[in-house]
Order: C-alpha cells, then structure tokens, then sequence
C-alpha cells in the first residue's frame, strides 16, 4: 500500500508541474508599460503629439532659479532639455542678458559655437548707443517655445549624445518699428555629462549637419510678416506655408504646446 501512495504520488507531483508549465506557457503577457515619449493621437496640424512638455523634465534649476536642469539621459529627457535651453540661445534682454551667459556655461560644454550664438547680445551690450526698437521691458529678442512648440529627434544615445531641433516662436524688435512676431528651428547637439549638456548649436545651420543627422535645417517664417509683441498662436495657413520646402518627416508636438 505505501509503494502505492509513493507512485499516487510522484505522479500528482509530475500533474501539479505540468499544470503549472501550461499555465505560465499560455498566461497572456504582461502589458508593456507606456514610454513617456510614446505618441497619441495627430494634433490639430496633422503631427503626431507626446507626452513630452515644455517646461518639464528635469529635478533641479541652474543658478538663474529658471532654466530646468536635471535630466535622466533618455532621448525624451534630451527632447525636453532642448525647448527648456531655447531661452538661453534666442532670448535677448540687456538687463538679465549676463546671467543668461552664465547659466548657458552652466548647461553646456565650450566650443565656437557659445561664441556664434551669443555674439549679438554681446555686440549689443557693448554698444556704445542702442538702436531703437526695444519693447517690453527692454526686450531685443524674445522666445516663446510653447508657440511652436514641435520638436524632431535627428539622433540620439541615451546617456551618450542627441541632436534634437526645437521649432520655436517668438518676438524680434525692429528699428523705430514695431516689433514683430516669427517662428524658427534651432538645433541642439547635446552630450551626457550627468545631465543633457550642449555641445554645439545653430539657429539657422548653414553648412551645419550635425553629423548628417539633420534632414533640413527645418521650418522659419522668413517672409510672413506678424507684427505685434507676442507670437501667434499657430494656424494651418502658418503651418503650410513655414513646412511648404521643408520635410514634416519626424516632427511631433510637446503635449502643452499652444494650438
């Protein structure tokens, strides 16, 4: 009888295994968890849209309390470090224009590019007489990312480097004009350093593939006039006419851009 309770047994034990096997062969497989950066639904203008928003991103904030700092080094965290850098390449205000400067040495690396893309302010501030043309609180130039509020990842290596184009709006003063409004693409190459530094960058890349990452130096509004000290809410006339030459390949929108 106990010879008989071993072999019950051992196949009861050989049944429970088999039983198991089959349960976890055939158990659906657990849901994928989202990616941050993962796409909806297209936007209003045809894009797709991310989780991704301006403004966002990052744990900390460099010296001036306002650029956002702190990234994880995925190619999301490197999408967001480029439109919260955007002021300090496009923004021009004499009176905070040396803080910018420094807070730019701060979230960045040095190369010839700082001195390419700060070489208007400096020549401003250095001025002996100001032009005309300064609004709003002394205000020469002002960037407004969430107007444009599109971005396109050309290239990236977590925890390596990225280039990532940021279209932005903003507002330009005039000589003894009002001020008007445009849109335009920056490129940023960026390089992990313990946070998302910029190693080069270009506001319109003459010459400037970044390493042939770049498709086109992507959309700006050279030829339509907006007067007025704001940047428009972007419009499908805006749209069409800004990408009429250039590729909409690869472009999506940051989840709280203005549409």
């Amino acid at each position: 009888m106990r010879k008989h309770w071993k072999a019950l047994t051992a196949v009861g034990v050989v049944v429970l295994i088999v039983a198991v096997a089959v349960i976890l062969i055939n158990r659906p497989a657990p849901a994928t968890e989202q990616d941050p950066g993962s796409l909806q639904a297209s936007g209003k203008f045809g894009f797709p849209v991310s989780d991704l928003s301006i403004g966002e991103g990052g744990t900390t904030k460099a010296s001036d309390g306002k650029t956002i700092t702190g990234y994880n080094g995925t190619c999301d965290s490197a999408a967001q470090a480029a439109a919260n850098y955007t002021h300090l390449i496009k923004d021009l205000n004499l009176g905070t224009w040396e803080q910018q400067k420094k807070v730019l040495t701060e979230v960045s690396k040095p190369g010839p590019w700082f001195e390419e893309v700060t070489s208007a302010g400096d020549l401003l501030a250095d001025a002996e007489s100001l032009p005309a043309g300064a609004f709003d609180g002394g205000w020469y130039t002002r960037s407004d990312v969430a107007a444009g509020g599109l971005y396109r990842v050309a290239g990236c290596e977590e925890e390596q480097g990225a280039v990532v184009q940021v279209f932005t709006g903003g507002v330009g003063a005039r000589v003894n004009e009002a001020p008007n409004a445009f849109f335009q693409t920056i490129t940023f190459e960026l390089a992990w350093d313990g946070d998302w530094k910029i190693t080069d960058a270009a506001i319109v890349p003459v010459n400037q593939d970044f390493d042939g990452r770049v498709k086109d130096g992507g959309p700006m509004s050279v030829g339509t006039n907006m007067d007025g000290e704001t940047a428009p809410v972007l419009r499908n006339d805006l749209v069409s006419a800004f990408f009429k030459d250039k590729s909409r390949d690869g472009w999506i929108e940051y989840a709280n851009a203005q549409r």
